[in-house]
């Protein structure tokens, strides 16, 4: 499983926190299978035992509302 890290700042106050080391970096499975996901499947993969899919699905949703907040205003 390929993974990656961002620092949780990146997002700011839509950072999902929980899921960050104790330096503040979250480490996720990298895919686009996350992007093209349903909301329905990313909140059952923000479920998962394995970390990093958990992140990724985590951190996709974030993104999502980032993006909706960034249209909105």
């Amino acid at each position: 499983m390929r993974v990656k890290k961002y620092h949780a700042t990146n997002l700011g106050s839509f950072a999902p926190t929980e899921i960050a080391d104790v330096e503040g970096y979250v480490t996720y499975h990298d895919s686009h299978r996350y992007a093209d996901a349903t909301e329905e499947q990313l909140a059952e993969w923000a479920a998962s035992r394995l970390t990093a899919v958990r992140a990724a699905a985590v951190t996709e949703q974030a993104e999502r509302c980032l993006a909706e907040w960034q249209r909105s205003n």
